[in-house]
């Protein structure tokens, strides 16, 4: 294998690959990355055997090949690099790269014993506004479960249903729901994804400026190609809960507070919740909502802001940092909290999230 490739588009392509490489494995190759040059295409992939990830990128190929790599060692060595073009040369399985300044030799394992990432089937399920479907991600994320001893529960919900795609995660203590409209109408289909495969997923939508993704199913595995680069992961097997039962329909109270203003409240009640873990109280007022730390070792600390309220007053205890994921992930002028009483699930919504909705559950407390 004998190519020539611009820095800036394999720096590019090991930054997609690298993060799927099994840091911990039994079998070494899946520590490497396979190169592969072929028809003036470059091709990177990696896999853990349960996350495959490929991408390509032109370059000049003199002499078609491929060989695995170790992931760090070629990763350092580029991306470290500042030099236009980076000539790459394979013998014996060992890679020599050369640029105008540099020069390195790793010797690498066949590409013989790199497992087979599945291809893509030919028919996509659908395609997805990249925009839309980025911002989705972002708010239904932060919800999912990070114990996977409930393995349905440490993943993204699609329920795909004619024109309306809802995105939904659970980790039991909260809820996030995110429902869009796709371009074409599709078959109904249900599925799992893991966290991490998202969280990839994700990663690739925010470094990439295309306007569509597609996506496409076999029985067990999802296949995102999102521009040049594939992923495919399985599913998770099992069935989400059937979350819907769980938000309420009626509230005995609604108060709408300025999103700037209650972030900053939060964030200073948070200080001296650490040592409470993360327990903050809420009390309704007519015309203000106060929030309000426990108190500690290290003391307390109370906030009040301006609010619209109705309905009477209800003191409820929530994690902060449960509140503070949410915030971070929307774009609003303000935030609407539905709320019943202290023990029963909360409601929170934002004026320019159309289509999201947020449930946390509260804290008992004495």
């Amino acid at each position: 294998m004998k190519f020539t490739i611009l820095q800036s588009n394999i720096a590019k392509s090991l930054n997609h690959v690298s993060r799927i490489v099994s840091s911990r494995t039994t079998l070494p190759v899946l520590s490497n990355i396979l190169v592969s040059a072929k028809k003036g295409k470059i091709t990177l992939s990696s896999t853990d055997l349960e996350v495959g990830i490929t991408t390509y990128t032109n370059g000049k190929v003199e002499v078609e090949g491929e060989l695995t790599a170790p992931a760090r060692l070629l990763s350092d060595f580029v991306l470290n690099n500042n030099d236009e073009l980076v000539a790459v040369e394979v013998e014996n399985n060992q890679m020599t790269l050369k640029s105008e300044k540099y020069e390195a030799k790793i010797n690498g394992i066949s590409a013989e014993e790199f497992p087979t990432i599945p291809n893509s089937p030919k028919e996509v399920y659908c395609t997805i506004s990249r925009d839309e479907f980025l911002n989705a991600l972002k708010k239904v994320l932060i919800a999912t479960a990070t114990d996977e001893t409930r393995p349905t529960l440490a993943g993204v919900y699609f329920d795909f249903n004619g024109k309306k795609l809802t995105l939904a995660a659970t980790d039991s203590y909260r809820l996030a729901e995110n429902k869009m409209t796709l371009d074409e109408e599709v078959v109904e289909k249900k599925a799992i994804v893991p966290t991490r495969t998202m969280t990839e997923v994700m990663r690739l939508l925010s470094s990439e400026n295309i306007e569509k993704i597609n996506i496409a199913f076999t029985e067990n595995q999802v296949f995102f190609t999102i521009g040049e680069t594939r992923l495919v992961s399985r599913v998770i097997e099992g069935a989400f809960p059937p979350y819907s039962q769980i938000i309420p329909k009626d509230f005995k109270v609604k108060v709408l507070v300025d999103y700037k203003e209650f972030v900053s409240a939060l964030k200073m009640v948070s200080l001296f919740a650490k040592d409470a873990a993360n327990n903050i109280k809420l009390t309704t007022k007519k015309e203000e909502l106060m929030i309000a730390s426990a108190e500690t070792q290290s003391g307390g600390a109370n906030s009040r802001i301006k609010a619209k309220t109705e309905g009477g007053e209800i003191k409820v205890s929530f994690n902060v940092r449960y509140l503070q994921d949410v915030l971070q992930v929307v774009s609003t002028d303000s935030v609407i909290i539905k709320l019943n009483d202290s023990a029963a699930a909360a409601l929170i919504e934002f004026e320019k999230e159309k289509g999201f909705l947020y449930i946390v559950m509260p804290l008992k407390t004495d």
